[in-house]
């Protein structure tokens, strides 16, 4: 792993090539550093340079329905991050879905986050490694990308205009690029998006994720609510269902229904999910099977060394009374 100093266990790419635990952040030229709060410090490292053009320039000219400013940027980055997103004449507007970054941060060199305080619990965590190594191990040598906690920043020059899905699927993205963070305008568009949803984060997961990802044109957006209460049909009333997928349809996103066999056929990605014992499981219909986690793997193996010793020791017992037998005459 490359050692710039600083530890930046949210912002995790992994690439399908790439060995498992290998942590990359290399990028030609990157001189990224950790910002502990101090805006003076910020100032200095933030670039001024901004682009007129963004990667869905629709979404600069169009009408937008009045809604809530996101909420408000900490007092201690506040003067260089407001400097950032709201230089004269830019005619992007505040959005409810704009990310607002917890310091200490680490931004790149033009001045785009690469990741900030913010935490996950446990079982947050560990459901999305596991998403993440059954992915990877799936799409290895297949080219693209698995990412978890990315900063993907969808407007060039526009350092407010990110978002950190908790997982992304990029089939079309090149495998080692050293990415600090993920650029929509120098990459292909996720095919897949998954959330996990905790109370924080439930309105931006529910409403205003699926409303940007819907327009940056991700075919398929997920959510998993490990409560089982969160997550809504159309008209509003509760699903009751730890898993709810969409797929997007003539710009619109419409929600997944389950196969014969109870599972989410994902189109993306070609598998089939579902939930059990409170993990997401990928269903491979090619294969005929589940992607097994690391564990399984272990024991399937484990497994078919016991049935080797188990028929070697047959084996030998076979020989021993055929030479038994033999020596009796």
């Amino acid at each position: 792993m490359a050692d710039f100093g600083f530890r930046c266990p949210t912002s995790l790419l992994v690439d399908f090539a790439r060995p498992r635990g290998a942590f990359s952040h290399r990028k030609k030229g990157l001189r990224a550093q950790t910002l502990d709060g101090d805006a003076a410090m910020m100032g200095r490292m933030m670039s001024p340079r901004r682009a007129d053009s963004g990667i869905v320039p629709s979404m600069a000219t169009q009408p937008q329905a009045e809604a809530p400013l996101p909420p408000a940027v900490p007092e201690s980055i506040a003067p260089v991050w407001h400097e950032a997103t709201d230089r004269a004449g830019s005619a992007v507007p505040r959005e409810p879905w704009d990310y607002v970054p917890k310091p200490p941060v680490v931004l790149d060199d033009d001045g785009y986050l690469i990741a900030d305080s913010m935490t996950q619990n446990i079982p947050h965590s560990k459901r999305l490694s596991a998403c993440e190594t059954l992915l990877s191990n799936h799409f290895q040598g297949r080219g693209g990308l698995v990412a978890i906690d990315a900063s993907m920043h969808y407007m060039e020059g526009e350092r407010h205009k990110m978002v950190g899905p908790d997982l992304f699927v990029a089939l079309g993205a090149k495998e080692d690029e050293g990415r600090a963070s993920y650029k929509l305008w120098e990459e292909a568009t996720p095919d897949f998006v998954l959330e996990d949803l905790s109370p924080s984060s439930e309105r931006r997961d529910l409403v205003d994720k699926r409303a940007l990802y819907g327009r940056l044109g991700v075919p398929e957006y997920w959510m998993f609510d490990e409560t089982g209460t969160r997550l809504l049909d159309e008209s509003g009333a509760p699903l009751g269902t730890l898993l709810v997928g969409y797929q997007l349809r003539g710009g619109e996103y419409e929600r997944v229904r389950a196969n014969a066999a109870g599972r989410l056929p994902s189109e993306a990605l070609g598998l089939e999910l579902c939930v059990r014992e409170e993990l997401l499981r990928f269903f491979d219909p090619v294969a005929g099977e589940y992607l097994r986690t690391y564990a399984e793997q272990r024991m399937q193996r484990e497994a078919a060394e016991r049935r080797v010793e188990e028929a070697q020791a047959r084996i030998a017992e076979l020989e021993a009374e055929l030479r038994a037998r033999g020596g009796s005459h």
